[in-house]
Formats: C-alpha cells, structure tokens, sequence
C-alpha cells in the first residue's frame, strides 16, 4: 500500500513537472513569437526609411543588433520562421522605389558580414584562415558610403545599370547613371585582358563631398531646404524623374567587384586583378592594401579610419576581401553574405558639447519633434549647432537637462544626434526640461499621439501651412525650383498663401518671374505628383502611382472610396485612412481650387495604340534601355508591370530573360522577341 502510494505521488509530481515545463516552452514560444513579429516590423521600418527613402532613423550598429537579435530567436525558435523565410536576418533591403522598371541580377548582390570592434574583426579574420588552413592574402578597399549599383556588358556594350534592389532585382537606372556620370560605355578587348562576352561589373555610386556642398550652397541660396548628407542626394539624384536634376549634379561611380562572366575562362582570377582590368578599361577603381595576417590587416584599416575625411567621398568603414578567387569559391556563401569578406564599420564620430535649449518644430500633419540647440562644435568637418532628439520618451529616458555636457553622433548617413550626457560633468544649475501643453506655433492645445508623440491639431497652423507648402513644391512632389522654404515663410507672413492651390493663384508681384514660370509648368505635371504633394497617410510615389492610375483626373481623385483604393492596390487599412482624408472638406476644397486654377495633371496617353495592355521585360535589350522601353510604352497608353501575373499582356524577352519567361509560359502569357516588340511600339 504505501509503495503503491508514493509511486502515485512520484506520477503525480511528474506530472506536474511536466505541465508546468510544457507550459513554460509555450509561454517561452509565445514571448518569442511576439518579439520576432516585432523585430521584423522594426526592421522592415527601418528598411523602407533607409533604402527608399535615404532617411534612417538609427545608427548601422543598431540595425545590425536588430538583426543579429532576430537572427539568434530565429535559430533557437526555428518552428517560427517558417512563417516567413524572406523577413529573416539575413536579407539585404529593399531599395527599388516603384519609379522605374526593374531588372535580375545574373547573380544575387548579396551583403555583407560586418565588424564594428576588432575583436569582431579580428574572429572572422582568424575563422577563414582556419577554414582556408593556409595563410590568407587580403585585400582592403574602403568603404564608400553610396548605392550599390551593378552594370550589364554584354560583348562590351552597356546595357543596363541596376541598383541593388533586394538583392535578386533592382531598379534600372540606366540612362540616370549614364546622364550624371563617367560610367564606360563600352570595354576594350586586348591579348592581356580578353573580353567577357558577358559580365556584371558591381560598384558603388556616390556624391564627392566637394559636389555635395556646392548643391547645398545652391540650394541654400535659392531659399531651398539643403540635404543633411551626401548619400541621401546620391540616392535622390540617381532615381531622379526630372531631367533637369541630372544635368545640374555629378555622381562618382567606384568599381570593386564583378558578378556574372561568361565563358568562365574570362573572369578575374583574383582581386587585383580585377581592379587592374576594371583601370585599364576606364573605371575608378578603390585604393587597394594588400596584407597578410591579422595584425597587419588591422593596422592599415586603423590607417584608413584615421584619414577617411581626407577621401573625396563619404567613407564609413573598410572592406577586407580574401584576394585570391579560388579560395573565394572553396569558402562558399552563408545566407546572404559571402563568407570570404567583411566589411568593417568605422566607430561613429562624437564630441561632447553643452545643451543650450530644447526647441520643438512643428511637421506638415501637426506632430511635434524635439530639436537640441547646442553650443557650435566642429564634426566630421562640419560645424553643428543642432541635433536630432527624436521625441520626448527619448528625453526623459536619458534625462537630459539644459545645460548638460552632451555627446553628439553622426554614425553614417543620419543627421546629427545626441546618444548621451555626461552626468559627471552635470551643472548644478542645469534645468530639467519643460515639455509643450500648447502649440509653439499658434498656442492650439496638443494632442496626444501614438507612445511617445504630440500633434497640433489646428491644420490652420502657420508652421503646418509652411512645411505643406515645401514639401507640395519638393523634388518628391510637383519639383517646383525656386519655391524653397525662404519664399515660403514670407509669402505665408504676409498672407498670400494658406493652402497648396493657393500656389496657383500667385502673380508677377508675389514671387519671381522664374518661379511663376516653374509653377506654370507643374499645372501640367503628372497626377501622381499632385497626390503625393497632397501629403495623404502613407502615400508615397508607390502608392500615388496606384492612386493616379485608378483615378485618371483631379475630379475623379477627390471621389475614390474605401473599395476603389484597394482595388487600385493600396491596403485595406491604408485605403481607409485615404479615403478619409480625401472625403474631408479640407481637401475637397482643395481639389477644388487646383481645378479652378487651371491644373490639368498629365496622364498616360490612355487613348495610344498600347491602351489597355501591360508589359513586363525580361533579359538584356540590345537597342535600348528598359527605362526607355518602359518610357515609351507608357506614352503610347501601355502600362508597365514589374512581375508576370494573369493581367499580363505580353513578355518582352532580351538575351538572358529566364524565370519571368518561364512564367509567362505557364500562364498562357506571349512572349515577344525584341524586334516585334519594337514593331508593335511602332503600330506595325
């Protein structure tokens, strides 16, 4: 009886141990669960504001510790990735902006590891000596803080420039990169260096400092907002829709790498010479050490990071390259990164100064963000007065005071920013910071918004109106030179201007001879810049292209709905919030007055002999450009898909086209070759 007893008691126990331990793995897997969804929704924010729109909010480090942080949950949870395998830590981004047809890589542009500290550096370098079991030849390049860029020869011919994209399609920028720099057209054949019937020469395209400020003091003198860093230009000249962008900027193009060569016998054999080709055939190519061993390695990427403001271009880090192609392919490829190279990432430059004040600007939808006015400090060659604080949970989490020592960053490509005070050094008069009830700008009462943020909720608010009225006049709008946040503020000062139609109603009196001529022009730009300088929730040049395509007219816009939206492709949450601002007499008078005034968006040509039917291109073009293949379909009433789908109308097939090809087959889709494709654009 007792043993009877106490073996029930031990099943018991058991029992319970393991309910309780099943339940702790599935709390465990729920904590996970939700963690990964939000680190995924994290990343893919910080994405979008990187590769689309050249505006991070983070610094490199604390993107990668997002990822690396993914990265660990997913291989400990692996049940959960499955869920969805492309939001892992191993993609690259995202930076094909829906302006511009897209193209394949021949061969994946994939990242790279990277080192923020030696010890980091100094493990992978020790981990491919072990895996290589000989000593190693690197090479160090630096790092060129631009956009990726991959350029198509096929038998010496350029025929395409694409951007990275997500690694396997990106956006073809072609004549872009061709109207604003020295890119080689095509590549000599010689005895020494035989020509590659077909190669992708990979490189990196950036704005040189000294170019860089002259746009700036262009912009500056033309009462325009000036841009914060040299890649966020770089990035909006080289995907820039208007031609007069192009011809008044110079981008550099740097060349390191290659992807695709065929026949195989004509690729480089290591990374010198690769670089000696790319020379010869008329590219810039990176100043390139080579060394061997850990130390040495080590000393001259300390080397470059104590001269990289000494570089015509923005540096921010170094690359460390295995030299020699053979071991290149014995060491294979991880994830999304090869494993034969690194790039280190330079520690981020910081000075420490004194907190003068806290000012708070007002945005174009009213929300508040938190400005540090500091003593003037000179960093990375330029001098800084102020920095970004984010929003107000940033300020009381750091609890910094008026009259701190603070330090200051600039990590890459973001804008000046504090990271921290040095509480040793605090004053004992330093102020704790008083944050808004009302409105600096008209005195409205805030309004809670979101976590962290606080919103003006009076669309009459001068400082509103103002940054309406800019980004309306912006380059990402309807481009209108000359009307930069200078002539803003006096014509809102002096009453001329409230709302963006108003714009169209100014005279001879109010505003230049050379301006009123550019806002002439923009009455007839095209729709979608008109919906993307009304400034709608989430609506950027992807989705206003959408918006337009549906709509067709200004009239038409102000009556989409709800259903309509997402029918033109937008979300079910983004439509109603769309649909909502649209319905709103604020923009319904709007619209209103832009018709009165005369505005006449432009549309593709919906009556053209290519009305009604979509194209999608596939492979190398050899008589032109996708961009202007694309073009040209569009001015004769056609539309232009990035992927096959069952609405597609017809494959155009160049040399090389193969998994759009496949596809168009299994759904019945036609597939042209490039001469009827160029007969039928011709109405033949």
């Amino acid at each position: 009886m007792h043993s009877t007893l106490l073996r029930a008691l031990g099943a018991l126990v058991c029992c319970l141990f393991l309910a309780t331990s099943v339940s702790a793995q599935t709390d465990s897997a729920s904590a996970a669960r939700e963690r990964i969804a939000e680190l995924r929704a994290e990343i893919a924010r910080h994405d979008e504001l990187y590769f689309k729109h050249a505006a991070p909010e983070i610094t490199d480090a604390e993107y990668d510790a997002l990822k690396r942080e993914l990265r660990v949950l997913l291989e400990q949870h692996p049940q959960l990735s499955a869920a969805d395998s492309e939001a892992g830590a191993g993609v690259v981004g995202d930076d094909r902006s829906g302006r511009f047809p897209t193209a394949r890589h021949r061969v994946p542009m994939l990242g790279l590891e990277k080192s923020y500290t030696e010890a980091e550096l100094r493990k992978f370098l020790a981990r491919v000596e072990r895996l290589a079991g000989e000593p190693v030849t690197w090479v160090i390049e630096p790092k060129y803080d631009g956009l990726a860029i991959s350029l198509t020869y096929v038998h010496g011919r350029l025929v395409r420039a694409v951007t990275r994209g997500n690694g396997s399609e990106g956006d073809d920028v072609t004549a872009n990169l061709l109207a604003c720099t020295d890119v080689p057209r095509e590549l000599p054949d010689t005895p020494d260096f035989p020509r590659p019937d077909f190669i992708e020469v990979r490189g990196e395209v950036f704005m040189a400092l000294a170019e860089f400020e002259r746009v700036n003091a262009m912009r500056r003198a033309a009462g325009e907002e000036v841009f914060a860093h040299p890649r966020n230009l770089a990035v909006g000249t080289l995907k820039a829709t208007d031609p007069a962008v192009l011809r008044s900027r110079r981008l550099t193009l740097v060349c390191y790498g290659w992807g695709g060569c065929e026949p195989a016998d004509t690729a480089p054999v290591s990374q010198r010479d690769l670089l000696t080709r790319l020379s010869a055939a008329g590219f810039l190519v990176p100043p390139a050490h080579v060394a061997s061993g850990a130390e040495t390695v080590w000393q001259i990427v300390r080397v470059l990071d104590r001269e990289r403001a000494e570089f015509a271009g923005p540096l921010d880090g170094a690359v460390i390259k295995v030299d020699e192609v053979a071991l290149r392919r014995r060491l294979g490829e991880a994830e999304a990164a090869p494993r034969w190279a690194i790039a280190h990432k330079f520690e981020p430059e910081r000075v420490e100064t004194r907190l003068r004040a806290i000012t708070w600007q007002v945005g174009r939808t009213g929300m508040l963000t938190p400005v540090a006015e500091l003593d003037p400090v000179t960093l990375g060659g330029s001098t800084i007065a102020r920095a970004s604080l984010h929003n107000r949970r940033e300020i009381e989490r750091r609890d910094y005071r008026i009259g701190d020592r603070v330090r200051v960053e600039r990590a890459g490509e973001i804008i000046p920013q504090l990271v921290g005070v040095n509480l040793a050094a605090r004053p004992a008069e330093a102020v704790p910071v008083t944050f808004p009830t009302a409105c600096p700008a008209c005195a409205t009462v805030l309004q809670p918004e979101g976590e962290a943020g606080w919103r003006c909720p009076q669309r009459g608010c001068p400082a509103q109106v103002k940054r309406r009225l800019e980004y309306f006049a912006s380059e990402a709008a309807l481009n209108i030179r000359g009307f930069g946040p200078t002539l803003v503020e006096t014509l809102v000062e002096r009453g001329k201007l409230s709302e963006v139609d108003g714009i169209y109603r100014l005279t001879a009196a109010d505003v230049p001879a050379r301006v009123l001529e550019q806002i002439e022009r923009s009455k007839s730009a095209e729709l979608w810049r008109f919906v993307v300088g009304l400034g709608l929730p989430e609506v950027g040049g992807v989705n206003a292209r959408k918006i337009a395509d549906r709509a067709g007219s200004l009239e038409a816009l102000g009556q989409m709905s709800r259903e309509e939206l997402v029918a033109a492709g937008l979300s079910a949450a983004v439509a109603e919030a769309v649909a909502r601002e649209l319905a709103a007499a604020p923009l319904q008078q709007i619209l209103r007055g832009l018709s009165a005034a005369g505005v006449q968006p432009a549309q593709a040509a919906s009556g053209g002999h290519l009305a009604g039917q979509s194209f999608v291109f596939t492979g190398t073009l050899r008589g032109l450009s996708r961009e202007e293949a694309a073009r040209r379909v569009r001015a004769a009433g056609g539309k232009v898909q990035a992927d096959v789908s069952r609405t597609t109308s017809y494959v155009v097939a160049g040399e090389g086209g193969g998994r759009k090809r496949d596809e168009a087959k299994r759904l019945g889709v036609p597939v042209l070759a490039e001469d009827e494709f160029l007969r039928m654009l011709e109405g033949k």
